[in-house]
């Protein structure tokens, strides 16, 4: 069984990881960690592209003189221009998330997820902030490069994450939290951000799809569903479920766990086909791969090409 409990050196840890990880492979953004992107909006600054035959009307003080001179014909540097692209994590440590049959906890996998993008984020030169969530409150971290800032990002995401382990929040789950997440990052990301939504996807209702869809009009979006095994199957026998403070014995039949694998298996294909519809990847890690096999299983295998 791995750690339960991360602390900060966990997840400086975990900057060494991120070289080469990318989402969106061949898609509007290059890559989801990978920085500054091409775009056709002014951004901070240009990048070379290319040489070719001067054009009336192009500036002058972008005349390629050596080539100018080698080929006797007025050539000029083109620029393609860089935006910044600021990047967010959704983060959920909500009651659903602390569960985990034979690996690590599915909230550590989160909070683990969120590091390795905010460490590829500021790397490359963008922004990068954070909501993150339980069944009590929503927290807010508005996109900066400041490490100093992220680190306290960091360490208020482990706040919650050690307070759902030790039970310390409520045990009524609300059902509302992702949604006010997704609406708090319309109200910050009106266009051209990067945002993942890192969640079991318990709580992932009608109306935080439809914001997803909305985010996804002006943003690039995607979707980290973290699973355990017993999410999709459960095993025909008598097995203890524990939740690091109660432990509840199932006896399972297989009449009942054919039933519970094919309601979430149509579950599950609706979700994807939402996702889809809305031009949303989806992604997932489960619990017991160690979290750097994935990332480099998922981030550079399953996008590539």
């Amino acid at each position: 069984m791995t750690k339960i409990k991360l602390n900060i050196q966990d997840l400086l840890e975990l900057e060494g990881i991120t070289e080469g990880t990318e989402f969106f492979k061949n898609q509007r953004v290059t890559g989801l960690l990978s920085g500054r992107h091409a775009s056709m909006l002014r951004g901070r600054g240009l990048d070379f592209s290319e040489v070719r035959k001067y054009v009336l009307g192009d500036d002058i003080r972008n005349i390629d003189w050596k080539v100018t001179a080698r080929t006797r014909e007025t050539h000029t540097k083109v620029f393609s221009e860089e935006k910044e692209r600021p990047q967010m994590t959704i983060l959920d440590q909500s009651l659903s998330m602390l569960f985990g049959s034979t690996g690590d906890l599915k909230a550590n996998i989160g909070i683990q997820l969120m590091a390795i993008h905010g460490f590829r984020a500021l790397k490359m030169g963008d922004r990068f902030g954070g909501i993150i969530y339980n069944d009590q409150q929503n927290l807010i971290f508005r996109p900066s490069r400041s490490k100093n800032l992220f680190q306290a990002l960091l360490e208020h995401a482990l706040q919650l994450n050690h307070d759902l382990i030790e039970q310390k929040i409520s045990k009524n789950t609300s059902f509302h939290k992702l949604e006010e997440a997704l609406f708090q990052m319309l109200q910050i990301a009106h266009h051209d951000f990067i945002i993942n939504v890192v969640t079991d996807i318990t709580l992932l209702t009608d109306l935080g799809l439809e914001r997803l869809g909305t985010l996804a009009q002006s943003n690039n979006v995607i979707v980290t569903h973290i699973y355990d095994p017993l999410d999709e199957y459960l095993p025909a026998q008598r097995i203890p479920m524990t939740d690091t403070a109660v432990q509840i014995d199932w006896d399972i039949t297989k009449m009942k766990q054919k039933e519970f694998s094919e309601k979430y298996k149509v579950m599950y294909h609706q979700l994807e086909k939402r996702l889809m519809d809305y031009r949303i990847p989806l992604i997932k890690f489960d619990t017991v791969k160690p979290l750097k096999v994935q990332v480099k299983e998922v981030l550079n295998d399953q996008y590539q090409g």
